[in-house]
Formats: C-alpha cells, structure tokens, sequence
C-alpha cells in the first residue's frame, strides 16, 4: 500500500514535469524554426497550430486505449523527455537535405517538415496527460479531471515562467531541455524500478547516460549548426533570437535569427542609406539611427560631423558583439540604446535633424510598427523644423509585380499622409526620404558641393536612379492608396499576398481541407465539447490579439510579453481550483461563464481603441481575469460530461483543437488580412454561437 502511494506521487508529479517540458520546448522549437526559416508570424501560427492539433489528437486518442499500465506509462514519460533533443537535432540536420542551401522556403515545404520533425513528440504530450489517469487506476487511485486539469496547469506556469525569465538567459537550448528533461527521467527510471522491470530499467538508463552527455556538451550543439551557418566563430543565444558570427578569411557575418544581419563587404547599401538621407541638410545637430549600425554606417554618419549620434538597438548582444569585433567605432559622440526604436522615441524628448530606420520589409507584425502612419506621426513630433526621416523597401529595378507596387504605394501614401515631401530614390533598395521640406534627387550633385566622398553612392547613382525607373516606381504609388495604420497592418497582408504568390501557394489548398475536417469534428462533439472548444479558441486568440496590442502601445519588451504569456497561463490555475471548489448547479456556472468571458472579449475590442491610453498594469490584469474563467470552466465542464465517459481525453481535446483553430483564424487570417477589431469581432461572434448551442435557443 505504501508503495502504491508513491507511485500515486511520481505519477503526479510526472504531470507537473511534462507540463513544464512541454512549455519550454514549445518556446524553444519555435525558436528553431524562426531561425532555420527566417520566419514571420505565419511560421509562428504554423508550428502553434500543428502543435495543438497534434496534441489534442493525441488526447482524443487515448479514450480508445483502454489498458492501464504503468509500465507503458514509464515508456511514454521517457520519450517525452529525450524526444525534443532529438527533435532539435532533426530540424537542425535535416533541413539541408530536404531543401537547398540558402534558399527561400514556401509554406507547404514548412508545414511539412514541421509535421515530420514534431508529430511524434506532440502526439505523445498530448497522449501521456489523460493516460495517466488510467494509469493510476492500476494501483487503485482515481484523479478526477478537474484536478487533472489543475496539475497540469502548475507545470504549464512553472515551464513558461522559469523559461521565458531565467532558462533563456542562461542557457543555450541543448541544455535547457537537459534541465527540463531531468525530472521526467528520473520519474521514469524510479517507476521501472519499483516495479522492478530490471532490463527495460537498464537500456533506459544506458540511454539516458548518453542523452545528457550530448545535451550538455558545447561542442555538439555548435556542430548541429554547422550545417546552416558554416564556419562558426561565435553563438549566442539572446532572448531575441538567434546570434550566430561565422567567418570567411578576413571577413566576418553576423547572422540574427537565420539572416544575415551583418556582413563586411555591404559598404554599397551603408552608403546609400546614409548619404541619401543626410545630404538632404545644410545643418546636421542629432542624428537617430534606428538598427544598421554595424560595419561603415557610423563612419559614412560622421563624415557630416553631427553634434551627437544616437544608436539604437534593440538586442544588447549584437552591439556587444559588434563592439568587441570593432565594427562598431568607440566615439564620444555616439551613444548606443538598447531599446525597441519606437519605444524610445516614445519616451525621448530629444529631437532629431535626421532619423534614419534600417530595417527589412514589413514581413512580421513586429516590424510594421515601423511602417504605420502611428510611427510616422510619432518620428515626426522628434524631427527638428527641416528634419528628415528615411525607410527603405526592397525592389526590383527592371521588373516590378503588381503586389510590390502596392506595397510601394502603401508605405508612400502612408507617409504622404504624415509629410509634405517624399523623394523616392532607387539603389541597392528603394528609400523613402520624407519631411515637411522639399527632397533634393540628385544627390551626387548635392556630394559634389558639400566635397563627400563616396564609394558607391555617388559613381553609380545616374545608373541605379534612371528616368525610366523613377518614372516606373511615380507609375507604382498610384496602385494602392491604402494606409497602414497600427490596427489594421495592410502592409504586411500584402507581404503575405507576396509571400504566397512566390511560391505559387494558394492558402485554400491548406485552409479548405483544414476547415472541412473542423466542420466533420464539430459535427460529432457534445454540447460540453464545443462550449470548451470556442473558449480554447477564444483564450489563443485573445492571448495573440493582447500581446500585439502591447507591442504597439510599448515597443518589444520581451520581459514584459513573457509576462503576458505567463499570466494567461497563470490565470488558469486560481480558475480551475475555484471550479473544483464551488459546488452546485455546473450548467448553471457554465452559463455565466459564458456571458463574462463574452463580456471579457468585448472589453478587448474596448481596449483596442482606446489603446494609447491603456496603463501597463491592465496588460497583466486582464489576461489573468480571462484565463480566470476560462480555468473555472473546465471542472464544471468535465463534472456535467462525468468522469466514466472519459471526460479529460474529450475536453482535452476540445481545448487543443480549439485553441489550434484559434491559431489559424487569428494569426494566419483576421489580423493580417482583416485587422485587430475584425478579429475580435470574430471572436466575439464564435463566443456568441457557443451561448446559443449552449443554452439550446433554437
């Protein structure tokens, strides 16, 4: 008897260590993936939806197996914990043999190596948590599902939090799922021992022997990226992304999060941003730069002997890095700000002669806070009277489709919308240099006359800047008079547009299929069922709408936005053991339920219009509130539905499957496509469906 109540003990806390697993691992394999694919938040939404999807299969799929064993319980816990090294090593390995070098990779080549390289780790996470109920009735325990539910939720807050704030700091990803994997392992090999289960117990311990040997050693997580990147200098991982510094001779490359960020021989590109810009002024005071300040930019900055340079950066581990290689100038005149750019200048009162912005298209919401009419208006209130401010697209010189010309005339009637004068001036890139002053255009001239010297800028201006292109990218900014605007990102729905069409991908083929198998889901679920299903689907897509919100209001902090993650995780757990608690009517309590989290999505839409006056603290007390009552519904759920129709592996389910649609909707159509108040209307609408199935109306 006294062994069986260990056993009880392990098994529970099996639940706990594979929820703070599971967490850290999603974080880290979506890590991986932005930095093998340079992915936008469609990559992003793709490896959330599959792991959901994948997991709440697993979950509905263990209601068909009826035996109860711990042994096979044992197995499951240590696949669970050696599964996402491997997982890891996969995605690293594989991914020049199923694609070519350095190439751009489509959606359905993603999704498909996504499915190849997690479904079995997935399928297991979601298998092992209702397993285990069965499991314990092999000793003669029961765990209800409400309880079930309320374990799991300490691992899943306890795995985000010791992830997002300590883990990622500290250590590189190998030995993160060595940490996290640890307790699972041990659970495991004690279970096979009080069991006594000698030769399964021996092979398991071999493999976990040599499982930490390769977790742990430096050497073997550098070679598993050798196959990306190259030649290997130095690797760090900042929890912003991925920084890796290789090197070819003499010449070194910076790569952040899969790109190349920085490399030596880009001096063409650093010219044009910096003299197109600044040769506009005969008088330069302050200058902003706003990324890009690795390699010749400084030194072009400082040929126009500004009275101070401001830098900023928003991972402190690139400048370090740079620093230390010398490709950032010691200078008294420059100071380096590692902060978001729009964070900054909401909070700077200095004001500038010229803000120059160096970063890549708008492909992720992230950097289309750069391209809003929002940001314009806010870089605007910083220039100096005469002030500039310079961006930058890619462009083709000879050939231009009709989605890049609409994205040239989005951003140019978005800054039109805020400034006088636009100069639009084609080189390595298509730079937009605005402000409330006329734009010089022959800048060579201008070079001439204030004796700057140049490399490229100015001998290969009258052959990158012809009549005939100026002429063609005029013809461009009539195309689509939209403007991007913070709410409604028009700018990166076009990027998508571009983005499917390269590959000659219509979202359809994915989604028509997707959707079909929903309907046949929905179709065949309980009342009880759907209700969980559309607050899973509501909680995902409220969790994503909150935290883009805060990125726009607050810039990337992402101490903060990890703490919004960790707060609608920890919402969940209060809510689940009040529902344990509260006794009474549960169809009653899952009808008010319905109504206040109807309520709480409401008060978003709220929220998104009154958003530059929202106080930080709301960003944190909401999320709790919301997963309050989404937690406080599943014991009452579960309770109505009855443990002896397997209630954990249908609502599991339920939640999963929802909050994967929840994925789909949000990330990969409404926001992008739609914009934020479509997507909570949206939300709101599916809500409003599940009171009506609920409450039986027709």
């Amino acid at each position: 008897m006294k062994k069986n109540r260990v056993i009880k003990r392990l098994i529970i806390l099996s639940i706990v260590a594979v929820g703070i697993s599971s967490i850290s691992n999603q974080i880290l394999i979506i890590r991986e993936f932005l930095s093998q694919f340079q992915g936008n938040e469609i990559t992003i939404s793709a490896v959330i939806f599959f792991w959901l999807l994948i997991g709440g299969s697993g979950s509905l799929l263990s209601k068909y197996f009826k035996k109860e064993s711990l042994l096979f319980l044992s197995i499951l816990l240590f696949l669970s914990a050696i599964l996402p090294l491997a997982q890891i090593i996969l995605i690293r390995l594989l991914r020049n043999l199923f694609f070519i070098p350095g190439s751009s990779v489509g959606l359905s080549s993603i999704i498909f190596y996504i499915l190849c390289t997690t479904f079995f780790y997935c399928f297991i996470i979601g298998f092992i948590l209702p397993y285990s109920q069965k499991a314990l009735k092999e000793i003669g325990y029961t765990l209800d599902t409400g309880r079930l539910y309320l374990i799991d939720n300490i691992g899943d807050i306890t795995g985000g939090a010791i992830t997002s704030f300590v883990l990622i700091y500290l250590l590189k990803p190998f030995p993160i799922i060595a940490v996290t994997s640890f307790p699972i392992i041990l659970i495991s090999l004690y279970l096979l021992y009080l069991r006594r289960r000698w030769l399964i117990f021996c092979l398991f311990l071999f493999l976990s022997i040599l499982f930490f040997y390769v977790s742990l050693s430096p050497s073997i997580e550098i070679k598993s990226l050798v196959p990306h990147y190259g030649n290997i200098l130095r690797y760090v991982e900042s929890p912003y992304g991925r920084i890796v510094v290789t090197r070819e001779d003499s010449q070194y490359t910076i790569w952040d999060l899969g790109k190349p960020f920085y490399f030596q021989k880009n001096i063409e590109e650093a010219e044009e941003k910096v003299h197109y810009t600044l040769c506009q002024l005969d008088h330069i005071r302050d200058v902003l730069l706003i990324s890009g300040g690795i390699g010749r930019t400084i030194k072009e900055i400082e040929k126009y002997h500004p009275h101070h340079i401001d830098y900023v950066e928003l991972d402190p581990i690139i400048t370090k890095i740079g620093s230390e290689l010398g490709l950032i100038p010691k200078k008294a005149d420059l100071s380096i700000i590692n902060q978001d750019g729009r964070y900054y200048l909401k909070n700077t009162k200095k004001r500038y002669s010229a803000i120059i912005v160096d970063l890549p298209d708008p492909d992720t919401f992230q950097i289309n806070r750069f391209f809003t009419r929002e940001f314009f208006l806010l870089a605007k209130r910083h220039l100096e009277k005469g002030g500039v401010i310079s961006i930058s697209m890619d462009y083709s010189p000879n050939y231009m489709s009709l989605i890049r010309k609409k994205k040239i005339s989005i951003l140019y009637n978005t800054l039109r919308s805020c400034f006088k004068y636009i100069g639009l001036i084609p080189g390595k890139r298509l730079y937009f240099i605005s402000g409330d002053r006329p734009i010089y255009m022959d800048i060579p001239e201008i070079l001439f006359k204030k004796h700057i010297k140049t490399l490229y800028a100015a001998p290969y201006f009258y052959g990158n800047a012809t009549p005939d292109r100026i002429g063609y990218i005029k013809e461009a900014v009539l195309q689509d008079k939209r403007i991007n605007t913070d709410l409604k990102p028009c700018l990166v729905s076009v990027l998508f547009y571009e983005w499917f069409r390269k590959f000659q991908i219509k979202p359809s083929y994915f989604l028509f299929p997707f959707f079909a198998i929903m309907i046949l889901y929905l179709l065949f679920i309980k009342r009880e069922e759907y209700v969980l299903f559309s607050t899973g689907l509501s909680l995902m897509g409220i969790e994503m709408l909150t935290i883009f919100l805060f990125q726009i209001a607050y810039g990337y902090v992402y101490l903060k936005v990890g703490a919004i993650i960790t707060m609608f995780l920890l919402g969940l757990f209060p809510g689940s053991m009040v529902g344990i608690r509260f006794k009474g009517d549960a169809k009653k309590y899952v009808s008010i339920l319905e109504i206040l989290i109807l309520c709480m999505i409401a008060v978003s839409c709220l929220g998104a219009n009154v958003l530059n006056k929202l106080p930080k603290l709301l960003f944190f007390i909401y999320p709790l509130v919301f997963s309050f009552l989404c937690g406080f519904q599943f014991p009452k759920l579960a309770e109505i539905i009855g443990e002896e129709s397997s209630a954990a592996s249908l609502l599991f389910a339920a939640d999963l499957i929802g909050a994967s649609l929840g994925t789909i909707l949000i990330g990969i159509i409404t926001i992008p496509f739609f914009g934020i108040l479509d997507a909570v209307f949206l939300i709101a609408s599916l809500k409003i469906i599940s009171i009506i199935v609920w409450s039986r109306i027709f």
